[in-house]
């Protein structure tokens, strides 16, 4: 008898998994140092880690987590603030380019 495991799918719903299937590793789509970029991003607005979360629409707490810890936003957290850098100028690069596009845009 094969041993499984249970995976959620974005539907909510759940399936087994044979737990000798291969599964492909969680890659976050994030840049490796986006506390930083966040950072960089709120002082390029202007705003204060406050009126960062207001402006996006999320507690300051969660603003606190990501920017201190290692918690990645999620979707619709992620669409706002993508939303917000996109009114900043350069505020999409600071947030997701790539370091090698950015060292690109300097040149």
């Amino acid at each position: 008898m094969t041993n499984t495991s249970c995976e959620s799918s974005l539907d909510g719903t759940r399936k087994l998994i044979p737990d000798d299937q291969e599964r492909l590793p969680y890659r976050s789509l994030l840049p490796s140092d986006f506390p930083d970029r966040l950072r960089r991003l709120k002082e390029a607005s202007g705003l204060t880690w406050s009126g960062l979360a207001a402006a996006i629409g999320v507690d300051y707490k969660q603003m606190y987590r990501w920017h201190n810890e290692d918690v990645e936003p999620s979707g619709g957290a992620m669409h706002a603030l993508y939303d917000l850098a996109s009114t900043i100028p350069g505020g999409v690069a600071i947030l997701l380019a790539r370091e090698f596009q950015l060292t690109y845009l300097k040149d």
